[in-house]
This record gives structure tokens, C-alpha cells and sequence, in this order.
């Protein structure tokens, strides 16, 4: 029997998927395998623990082919860097590494110069041409870039929360901020944002709240998705002029998954420029097109 694997490797969390000749298995979820977030070593071991886990629960220990989807990439991975990944961890017949929005734009089926952006941790768009080409906006990572990104919502308002007890302010996104990070001084939260123990992730997973702000009315947080919304609909904009031709952009990632306010701003920002665009979240798991891919190598 031939095993096939495919892996969605985001910017908080992997999920992998195992199929056999007759279909799907298995799923499990991981750590993160983005080696510029991690680490090399944390991203093989995460791995490691991955790849454990699923051939212990199946009884398995080969697999026939392997596709990678990894968000610490914009474009296919070379051997070198598959090896230095996968070396010792998978053993397969074929493996493939791309960019988790590679995936995720394989995922949206026979549409017309297809486009996908990705907003969860992280942000990147992905669009295809008539030539075939792949074309790619943002994705530059948490430091330089991913505007829009759950990490780009909890840091601006992470900022405006610095301001605001600077002021001796009381606001409601400020006594969010205490709670979450489980703090009574805000002062205090230098010693958790600092602390190597506090990954992006964790910071990102603070936009959760001002999302839930801003749906419950509050101004300053309705402003600060908005914001982030209108930063991302620009990166992905760049993307579909440059296509020309898109009959669909498709939508995947938390931010878009959780944050209506976040998707109906972004959506309208982009429907100025493009109003018979059809918008929509993606329908199909990132880790069976992985998978799907995987099947076809």
C-alpha cells in the first residue's frame, strides 16, 4: 500500500493530512515548521514530532510522496533546503517544499487567473497568470511587512495600549490587553513581550481580542482593523493589476476566518478597483491540497 502526505506548515501551527490509494486517513495538528519564526532546529524537531506521531497512529514508516506547504517560503524550496528540513525526519520517496500560499492557490480549482491571499499570523498574496507564472505580494514577514496579519493587529494596538497608559488613559482596549497577557501593571507587559518564551504567535493571538472590541463597538479597535484591512487590500491590489484578468480571489487564513468586520472592509476596499470580482473563503483545507499535490508528484 502507497501512502501519500501532505502539510500545511503556517506561521502558529501545522497540519498534516495521510491518504492511501483509497483516500484520506488521517489528520494531525503541530507545531510550527517556519524556521525564520523558530529556527531550523525547532522547525525539524517540531517536525520530527509531527511525522512521530502520524506513523505511530498508523503504523507506517515510509510514505510514497510528500508535499510541504511552509510559510517561511514564497517559492519552491531546492534540495538543500528540503534535506536540511526533512533529512532524517521523513523518509519518502519524493518530497516537495513550496510556500504555504502555493498550496492554498492550488486549492481554488479552474478559475481564471486565479488569486489567493492568505491573512492569519502572517499576510502574502498569489496570484497565476494566462502564462502560467506565479506572481507574489507581501509575505516579508512579521519585522518588514505582513500588514494585515494578526501579528500586524495586535502590535498596533499593543502601541496604541503604550500610548494610552502613558496618558493615564482607561480604555477598553487597554484593560483587554491586561487580562490577556495576565498582567496587572502594564508596565509588566515589557517582561512577557520580551521574554524568549513569548513567540509571534502568542503576540498575534492578542488580535482575537481587539477583533471581538471592535464587533462590540469599541471605535479604537473598529479603527485599527480597519486600518489593517485597507493595508492588505493594497498589497493585494498590486497583485491583481498586475494579472490584469481575475475571476475569483480567494480567502484563507484566521484573520479572514474570524474577523467579519476585517473581511467585509477588505472586501469592499478591493471591490473599488475590481467590483465584479468574486470574493470568498476558501472551502478546501490547505493540508488536502497539500496533499492532493503530494498525490500528483
Amino acid at each position: 500500500m502507497k501512502y501519500y502526505l501532505g502539510i500545511d506548515g503556517g506561521g502558529t501551527k501545522t497540519t498534516a493530512a495521510v491518504a492511501d490509494e483509497n483516500g484520506l486517513l488521517f489528520k494531525r495538528e503541530g507545531k510550527t515548521i517556519n524556521f525564520y519564526s523558530v529556527g531550523m532546529q525547532i522547525a525539524r524537531k517540531n517536525l520530527s514530532e509531527l511525522i512521530c506521531e502520524i506513523e505511530s497512529e498508523l503504523k507506517i514508516n515510509r510514505f510514497e510522496s510528500v508535499f510541504i506547504g511552509c510559510s517561511a517560503l514564497d517559492g519552491e524550496a531546492d534540495e538543500e533546503l528540503v534535506k536540511t528540513l526533512c533529512s532524517d525526519v521523513i523518509d519518502a520517496e519524493k518530497i516537495k517544499i513550496n510556500s504555504d500560499v502555493y498550496i492554498a492557490l492550488k486549492a481554488v480549482g479552474d478559475a481564471i487567473c486565479p488569486c489567493v491571499a492568505i491573512c492569519g499570523t502572517g499576510s502574502m498574496a498569489i496570484a497565476q497568470d494566462f502564462s502560467g507564472n506565479i506572481h507574489i505580494t507581501g509575505g516579508w514577514g512579521h519585522i518588514i511587512g505582513d500588514e494585515g496579519s494578526a501579528y500586524a493587529i495586535s502590535l498596533r494596538a499593543l502601541k496604541l495600549c503604550c500610548r494610552q497608559f502613558d496618558k493615564g488613559e482607561d480604555t477598553p482596549l487597554l484593560k483587554s490587553a491586561l487580562k490577556f497577557f495576565d498582567v496587572t501593571d502594564f508596565r509588566k507587559v515589557i517582561d512577557v513581550i520580551y521574554s524568549d518564551k513569548t513567540t509571534k504567535d502568542v503576540i498575534a493571538a492578542f488580535a482575537t481580542k481587539v477583533c471581538e472590541l471592535a464587533c462590540g463597538g469599541d471605535e479604537t479597535s473598529l479603527k485599527i482593523i480597519q486600518t489593517e484591512a485597507q493595508k492588505f487590500a493594497d498589497t493585494v491590489l498590486i497583485l491583481l493589476k498586475k494579472v490584469k484578468v481575475c475571476s475569483l480571489l480567494g480567502l484563507y487564513g484566521g484573520v479572514f476566518e474570524n474577523n467579519r468586520i476585517f473581511v467585509e472592509f477588505f472586501s469592499e476596499k478591493i471591490r473599488e478597483s475590481f467590483p465584479e470580482l468574486s470574493i470568498k473563503i476558501i472551502d478546501v483545507p490547505p493540508e488536502e491540497s497539500a496533499l492532493n499535490l503530494a498525490r500528483d508528484l
